[in-house]
């Protein structure tokens, strides 16, 4: 049997994953921006832009990404201090 201490541990170790995890993709965000400004100056330079369609893509996704990682988060927080 599982105690309720048990499950505040694992809570709380979600709740660094999560935390982990948000950190991880803002700097894949900021990561992209970057590599997408680089190739947007490049592309200057030629006929057609040199940012492939699927980085931009990817770019519209972060902000739904950290949305759910902050909502399970919050979700996670408040079943710990329930228990």
């Amino acid at each position: 049997m599982t105690s309720v201490g048990e499950v505040k541990l694992a809570l709380e170790q979600s709740c660094e994953y999560l935390r982990d995890a948000y950190r991880s993709v803002r700097e894949a965000q900021s990561a992209l921006d970057e590599a997408i400004g680089i190739l947007l100056d490049a592309s200057a330079q030629h006929h057609e832009s040199l940012v492939p369609a699927g980085f931009v893509a990817a770019g519209e996704k972060f902000a739904d990404e950290l949305e759910l990682i902050v909502g399970s988060l919050e979700l996670v927080q408040r079943l710990a201090v329930e228990l």
